[in-house]
């Protein structure tokens, strides 16, 4: 019952949040224009980079080590303390060395955007998901969601510039945040130390994970960031569009992902022997939503683009169409990080993720280089296939050390069995 809730939430609720960007993204881009809009998304990314070590996975970290059992009060308060001294550092670089980079206007919207730093430190998504208490999550994005869009239309419209676009976004995070933070801090106290020793202890056992998420990262990151260093911030607003619709329709594959992910590390864990069986099953659920998302995004991109953006935009659909072949196959990308992540091989994740980054890094500086913004589309699916293959080697490394085959994770066969034996125990309770 607890995974249908959370399917709903994630699908229902989320749905609802994505459906309310959208509502405001045609508004915004129209008014700010691919210029505009490109600065927004150029200062967002550069923030990302200063904010490195503060969203450092710990996701993925916490709820690992949440669904080993860990007192949630040890986890949350190590990880919001190293998070609070990572921002102290990450505050001080950002003032400093983008005061001899950026225009003085630029580096003022810079450090009004780095108020959204307060929010990474206490979100702590990663305790209710490791609860499976998605709903929690979703509600917390539906409330800022619904702030957003009531200052988009009372304040946005009214004056319509970069500066007011951040410090609704700022407002934005801090009210997700505190959906999340509120309702645990109210029940339960929380140790913060900024004690170096302690702290770094929680890095070394993190920062694998940490690494992995920030090589994550930079594979989507650094596409835009070479657009506005190698051609302009107008590129930079007409990739962007495209690929806001892009993350949009992979919230569908992040909210199955988000309920399934539980399920799936615990099941890893334990010693049944039908476990793979359940693991092929989920297989097939992630490849066939990859498969109806891009069948969708290639055949209605120019549509898409033309009703969310206008005709400024139009350049976004040739984009989009390229993105739909990235959308088909990251699903895989997202279940073999699940499954190298449930045998606790933070190496292996590591490694595969820094490939990720290296080879957008390539590809980004190979097809901008060549093809101008129109390139930008083809890197994350050429990004996709190598990390396809580099985790396919490494699960069958883990293979052979865990005695099992890894052709049983994508078994047809077991995916089936799987599947009669769920409606078998529905056709039972009924």
């Amino acid at each position: 019952m607890k995974l249908i809730i959370n399917f709903i939430s994630k699908l229902g609720v989320d749905s609802v949040s994505r459906l309310i960007g959208f509502i405001t993204l045609p508004i915004i881009t129209r008014a700010l224009g691919p210029e505009g809009y490109g600065q927004f998304s150029y200062l967002f990314i550069i923030l990302s980079y200063f904010g490195f070590f503060i969203d450092f996975g710990y996701l993925s970290y916490g709820t690992n080590k949440l669904c080993e059992k860990v007192d949630s009060k040890i986890v949350i308060g190590k990880i919001i303390s190293l998070q609070i001294l990572t921002s102290i550092i990450s505050i001080i670089l950002l003032l400093t060395v983008s005061y001899f980079f950026l225009e003085f206007s630029k580096y003022i919207l810079l450090i009004i955007f780095s108020i959204t730093f307060i929010s990474k430190i206490f979100s702590i998504r990663y305790f209710y998901l490791a609860a499976n208490k998605l709903y929690y999550n979703s509600i917390s994005e539906l409330a800022g969601q619904l702030v957003y869009i009531s200052l988009i239309f009372l304040v946005f419209v009214n004056n319509a510039s970069v500066l007011t676009l951040i410090i609704l976004t700022v407002i934005q995070s801090l009210v997700t945040t505190l959906f999340l933070f509120l309702p645990y801090i109210r029940k339960n106290r929380i140790h913060i130390s900024l004690n170096l020793k302690e702290n770094s202890k929680t890095l070394k056992d993190a920062y694998k994970l940490g690494l992995s998420s920030k090589a994550e990262a930079i594979t989507a990151s650094f596409i835009i960031l070479c657009l506005g260093f190698f051609l302009n911030e107008e590129s930079v607003g007409i990739y962007n569009a495209s690929y806001k619709i892009y993350l949009v329709l992979l919230t569908v594959v992040q909210g199955v992902s988000y309920t399934l992910m539980p399920v799936l590390l615990k099941n890893l864990k334990k010693s049944d022997a039908n476990k793979l069986s359940k693991i092929s099953f989920i297989f097939y659920i992630y490849l066939s939503i990859g498969i109806v998302l891009f069948l969708v995004s290639y055949f209605f991109s120019d549509k898409i683009i033309s009703v969310m953006f206008g005709e400024k935009f139009f350049e976004s659909a040739y984009i989009l169409k390229n993105l739909s072949f990235t959308i088909l196959i990251w699903p895989v990308v997202m279940f073999m990080g699940l499954i190298i992540l449930a045998f606790n091989r933070y190496n292996y994740i590591l490694l595969t993720s820094v490939s990720s980054a290296l080879f957008s890094v390539i590809f980004s500086l190979t097809f901008i280089k060549l093809f101008g913004v129109n390139g930008a589309g083809f890197v994350l699916t050429f990004v996709a296939a190598g990390t396809i293959i580099v985790s396919i080697y490494f699960l069958r490394k883990i293979a052979t050390e865990e005695n099992f085959k890894t052709s049983s994770l994508f078994s047809v066969a077991s995916a089936i069995s799987e599947f009669k034996n769920i409606l078998n125990k529905k056709s039972v309770l009924t």
